[in-house]
């Protein structure tokens, strides 16, 4: 039982911080319809020109060093090498310190030409130079973050999650709306046009800045809590490099952390990529900068923004891949490690296919729903491209996996690999074929195929991994099929039974669709023995849910 636990606590911990990702995406697609109704089309497409080079920016200065920490702190702590633990976190925050200070300024300063010289959308300027103090800010979450997530544990991650975002939505919708009429006021006086959706979209970035800030506050408290069980832990230490300088433990987390900035920068930029070979082509095809800036907010403001909902629990299951992986490999437990991906791959499979699904055939009404009056752009993207759910999520997991053991340089060449066949795709579907914004849907599935594709042969070779196809893929997309005619029904017989469709009755018949899916969904898995008592039990109260599906006789 010990044991079963123990092998089982990275799937624990990954459902924690999933739970706390669906919240924090839910979180986001509520105060987003405010948003949009504030800053409208052309505002929410100034607000995602404004990330995609602070997505660049963030990749330097947060996303690998959170990565390197939660490792190499989870590696020292299975050796029991807890002053080694302690040095890596300062030296970590650092080395963060340091590079959040550089991103955040060339953000800030660098906005004008940012904006206007490489996405070629002035109006984006001032949502950007908000975004810079939040690369300071983030820089030092990210230590903080990892260094827990090394401890073994992610619920100060989760914790600090839900806060960052309920204040983020507070505050963005109130400064939006407040800069929005500024805006307003600004372009009648002057006789300007696009100043209220531009001053919109920056308060929309403030409260990415604010709830940031108070998520930090946060961490730094439970760390504080924390720092007295460390300093015991520390006089226990069996060895490590307790003598080694600092800056020789920077070069040690620099060695970890700097292929996992380059295979994030490659992985995350490809939206930025996109944004600019997609302005590019459309401006050549004739297309004015107010239309293309609407048709990229509805890419990345709706369709990215709802599959990414699903693809939030692979991100949190790697989350705490990688530092378990790490501590099996010093270990030496390879064949825990086979047994651990094979795992890790299923659970992400059973959420992400079902999800995929759901959002397709409800592509329509979700739509309505969260973004009134998106169009029929909005629904073919999501109908035809909610399989990057189920690539983006394999391809998160597998690139985590490769990183857990070592491999953070393969990862590298496989988003190479991955980022020039989704040029090409691109340029091809919108250059070539005057696909348009779907031609970046293609594109955009076309990058996590090519990384899956890679990634998969790669942990063949070096684990003797061999897939299991039939239970992680078969049975859920069987099961996800049937779930899919019960879905569509419940949602028709809802709809068909009200005299007048109001968003009370919509938001009622998505309600429901939903969870009868879900129910069904689970039902047929149980069936068709697509999950067992082991699989069950390896979630959180999974002794408590065995228990349940027992009395209902569909767990033998």
């Amino acid at each position: 039982m010990a044991d079963r636990k123990k092998n089982n606590g990275f799937i624990v911990q990954g459902s924690i911080l999933a739970v706390a990702a669906i919240l924090v995406r839910i979180i986001g697609l509520i105060y987003r319809i405010p948003m949009r109704n504030i800053i409208g089309d052309e505002g929410m497409g100034y607000y995602s020109y404004a990330y995609e080079p602070y997505s660049v920016m963030l990749m330097l200065s947060y996303h690998g060093i959170p990565a390197a920490v939660s490792k190499l702190v989870a590696a020292n702590k299975a050796l029991g090498k807890y002053r080694t633990v302690k040095k890596i976190f300062w030296s970590a925050l650092s080395i963060t310190i340091t590079i959040g200070c550089i991103t955040g300024s060339i953000m800030f300063f660098g906005a004008g030409f940012l904006s206007s010289e490489i996405i070629g959308i002035p109006m984006a300027k001032w949502a950007m130079m908000v975004l810079g103090p939040t690369l300071f800010v983030l820089s030092m979450m990210g230590v903080l973050r990892g260094f827990f997530q090394g401890l073994g544990t992610t619920i100060p991650t989760a914790i600090s999650q839900i806060f960052e975002q309920i204040v983020n939505a507070v505050v963005s919708i109130i400064a939006a709306l407040h800069l929005f009429n500024y805006g307003a006021m600004y372009d009648s006086v002057v006789g300007t046009e696009s100043h209220a959706e531009a001053y919109g979209a920056a308060g929309g970035t403030m409260g990415t800045f604010l709830g940031a800030t108070v998520a930090l506050l946060f961490l730094f408290f439970v760390f504080k809590l924390y720092s007295r069980q460390l300093a015991k832990l520390v006089r226990k230490d069996r060895g490590g490099l307790a003598t080694e300088s600092m800056p020789k433990i920077m070069g040690l987390i620099a060695a970890t952390a700097v292929p996992l900035i380059f295979n994030s920068i490659l992985f995350n930029c490809n939206t930025t990529v996109e944004s600019i070979v997609f302005n590019k082509l459309m401006i050549k095809d004739g297309m004015v900068k107010d239309e293309i800036s609407t048709l990229w907010g509805v890419f990345t403001g709706q369709y990215k923004v709802l599959v990414t909902v699903p693809i939030s629990v692979a991100t949190a299951l790697a989350v705490s891949i990688i530092p378990d992986f790490a501590k099996e490999l010093v270990k030496g437990n390879i064949k825990t490690l086979r047994m651990k991906l094979n795992k890790a791959v299923r659970f992400g499979m059973l959420i992400a296919i079902p999800s995929a699904v759901g959002l397709s055939v409800l592509a329509e009404p979700i739509l309505e729903l969260i973004f009134p009056n998106s169009g029929a752009v909005s629904v073919n993207l999501m109908r035809f491209g909610t399989v990057a759910v189920v690539l983006y999520s394999l391809s998160t997991i597998t690139t985590a996996a490769l990183q857990g053991i070592n491999r953070e340089t393969f990862t590298v060449f496989s988003a190479g690999m991955a980022l020039v066949t989704h040029l090409l795709v691109l340029a091809v579907c919108v250059g070539a074929l005057d696909m348009g914004i779907y031609g970046v849907m293609v594109s955009y599935i076309a990058f996590a195929l090519i990384v899956c594709m890679f990634n998969s042969f790669a942990l063949m070779r070096l684990l003797k991994y061999r897939q299991e196809y039939f239970k992680t893929f078969v049975i859920p997309i069987i099961s996800a099929v049937i779930m899919a005619f019960v879905v569509i029904g419940l949602h028709k017989l809802v709809i068909s039974n009200v005299p007048e469709a109001t968003m009370l009755m919509r938001s009622l018949a998505c309600a429901i669709a939903v969870i009868g899916g879900v129910l069904v969904y689970a039902i047929a898995l149980l069936i068709f023995r697509g999950i067992d008592e082991n699989d069950v039990r390896s979630l959180p109260k999974g002794d408590k849910l065995v228990r349940l599906f027992k009395a209902l006789r569909l767990l033998p």
